[in-house]
Formats: C-alpha cells, structure tokens, sequence
C-alpha cells in the first residue's frame, strides 16, 4: 500500500500542453491562467501566494489529487519524449558469481538472479549490453492503470516499444516500488528524491531534469537474454574451480591425516622398541642379581619386580615361581622335573669316607656349608642342616 500525502500539484495543462505554476506571471494568477485539470479536464485556479508553495487547485468541488498530480508529472514526459532527443542510458546486468554454486539463470528465475543496476555491499560483476545512445520517438502515450490513474509511458520508435515508469516524490506516493510494465524493456525515472525541485521547476528545468540521464534506471530489457550464457559459464567455472579446490584441500588433509598416524605409528614402535630393550636390560640385570643371590636350592630371591625366583633342586635352572608347580609341595622341582626325584648322595661308612669324617668332625653341611645339628623325626633321629628348610641335606645316624 502506498501512502499518500497533502499534494499541492505543480502542473496544469493550456492549450493542449503541459506547464508548471511557475511558467506563469503574477498578471495569470487564479482564474486568469486559463488552465485546466490534468486529470478531469475542469478549471485550475494558480495559486501564487507568499507563504505556501505556489500551484494549481481546483476552483470547484475538484478530483482526484494524486491523479490529477501523477497525470501532470507523466504528461509532461510525454511531450518531453515526442519533442526531443531522448538519450537512451548505458544497459548493463549485474550478478554475482558464488563459487559454491552454479545455479543456471533462466527466464523463470533472473529477476531475482541479476539486477539492472549496482547495489551497494555486494560483490557483483557487470554486463555492458548497450552503450549510452540518443533516440528520437516517434510516439509516446500514456497508460493508464488501477485506479484509472497512469501506471507508464510507452513510446515507440520504429515498430519498437520502450515503457517509462516514474517513481513520483515521497511526499505524493510514499513506499512507492516501481516494477516493469508488464512484458516491456522498461526505465524508471527517479524523482521520489525530488519533490522540492519539482515545486520550483519551471517547464525548462523539467525539461532538464528528463533529459539527465542520471535520473533513470533500467527494470527490465528482453536483451539481458544474450547475458544468460555469459553468466551460467562463469557460474560453472566457478564451481568447478571450487570442487577441485575443496578436492586439493581433501588431497591434503588426507595427506596430512596419513603423515600423523604414520608418525604416530612409528612413534608408538619405537616406544615399544625402548621399552622392550629397556625391559630386556632390567630382565638380564634382575637374572644376574638372582644368580649372585642363590646359593642353594629352594632359596627365595626376590627382583625388582617383586617377583620371586627359585633354584630347581634337579637340574639346578633358576626361574621365577611360575615356571614351577610349588616350591613348596614339589620341593622346589620345576615344571620341567615335575615327578623325577632329587639326586640321592651315597653315604658311605665313616671308616671308608674321609670326607664324611670331616663333614662329622667339622659339622658343616656338605651342600651349603651350614651347621648341621641332630634333629628327631617319625622314624627316629638324624642329622640335618640348620638353615633348613633352605637346605635339605639330611643323614642317617
């Protein structure tokens, strides 16, 4: 909806021509003018006072303000177009090129594709389809539309229609947006900025101010369907340069993620191998510690893992505890001697052993050196070491 305002109408039509307030003298005010309504044609009294703007009202019941207003703003290009050298302005189509897609621009689709004209904060790049040109009409008309008020100019040169839609100032039509005339290459003139310039316009300042080419912009054009193809295949390049990018990117970071599990790999092997030479360098210095430790079978060392080592009293291997049974049950046997019996020493009679005699006349233990002392047992008494149950050695008396 657009909002419309207290309009004080600048123009009047005399003798079949459009003119401003302001191309009359002081002698023409009121009646005196000999002007008529734009739109219903009735009398227009000139108002040229000194404390309001000076215009044009009705001198009776009156009409329409903003048609009466619209209708003298487009009939005054109008005759502006049939009189005079009409400079056609510069038709370019911006766009913009997002390399993440390739959306193609078709008939459907490129009003809300492409713009006529630059916008601020975008990045856009720019078709030129036609240069600036001066034209000469051959005809121009007025249409008009909802409301019975006038929606465009057409003007025509050779069999060719352009449409002039003009976008009339804030005070008259606010929230106006002008769109294009129906299927027609179609121009705006910008005086929504203008209203103060129109109020002291005479017919010669209008006339400059339609002939600026400044003040106009392009809506529409049936030729920015030659721009289509320009567009897709930029648009294309684009996004193919963008896939094979994020495809250069992905090599990388493959490449990348490859490289870290690879040294993350090698990092975690040779951790290994540290710690397993680390491992192998404390299991000798442990085996060597047991070795000076042990001195007779079924003695208990332990290494600084905690573990505890044993000497197998059949074959004599040193092993930690779990490479046999029990130390306590098999008598310290290991797993590889389980149910053979220890290495028996013959015990000959004191008279024909001299070594025995001395082991008696020492009392030192033959197997650890240890004290030996008489013990009782189930089947009577014997002789036996004192760091039993370390040592073993036993003997009949």
């Amino acid at each position: 909806m657009y909002g419309y305002g207290e309009v004080k109408n600048p123009f009047g039509v005399r003798n079949g021509k459009y003119i401003t307030v302001n191309d009359l003298t002081e002698d023409e005010r009121g009646l005196a003018c000999n002007c008529v309504c734009p739109y219903c044609k009735d009398p227009f009294e000139a108002r040229l006072g000194t404390v309001r703007i000076h215009h044009f009202a009705h001198s009776g019941e009156g009409c329409d303000e903003v048609a009466s207003y619209l209708m003298g703003l487009y009939g005054f290009f109008k005759d502006y177009a049939s009189a005079s050298t009409f400079k056609i302005p510069e038709l370019c189509v911006y766009y913009q090129v997002d390399k993440r897609f390739d959306t193609p621009v078709t008939l459907s689709n490129y009003a809300e594709q492409l713009s006529f004209y630059a916008q601020r904060g975008k990045d856009q790049r720019k078709i030129t389809l036609s240069e600036e040109r001066p034209l000469n009409f051959d005809t121009a008309e007025i249409k008009l539309g909802k409301n019975n008020r006038p929606e465009a100019v057409i003007a025509a040169y050779r069999g060719k229609h352009l449409a002039f839609v003009i976008s009339p100032p804030d005070t008259v039509c606010s929230g106006f947006k002008a769109r294009p005339y129906k299927d027609m290459a179609t121009l705006e003139i910008l005086l929504s900025q203008k209203a103060d310039l129109i109020n002291r316009a005479n017919t010669e300042m209008m006339n400059a101010m339609f002939s600026d080419v400044k003040n106009y912009r392009w809506l529409s054009s049936p030729r920015v369907l030659s721009a289509f193809e320009q567009i897709n295949n930029e648009r294309k390049e684009a996004h193919q340069a963008y896939k094979m990018e994020l495809e250069k990117i992905h090599i990388q970071q493959e490449e990348m993620r490859r490289k870290l599990v690879n040294d993350q790999r090698e990092a975690e092997e040779k951790e290994t191998e540290n710690s397993a030479l680390n491992e192998a360098e404390r299991e000798a210095a442990d085996r060597k510690y047991v070795e000076e430790q042990i001195k007779i079978p079924n003695q208990v060392v332990k290494d600084s893992h905690n573990r505890r080592w044993f000497q197998c009293v059949i074959c004599g291997k040193i092993a930690t505890e779990d490479k046999f049974w029990s130390h306590q049950w098999n008598r310290g046997k290991c797993r590889d001697c389980e149910g053979k019996e220890p290495p028996r020493v013959k015990m000959e009679p004191p008279q024909t052993s001299q070594a025995e005699k001395n082991t008696e006349h020492l009392d030192v233990c033959p197997w650890c050196g240890g004290k030996l002392i008489k013990r009782n047992g189930r089947h009577g008494e014997f002789i036996g070491c004192s760091t039993y149950p370390k040592c073993r050695y036993t003997r009949n008396i």
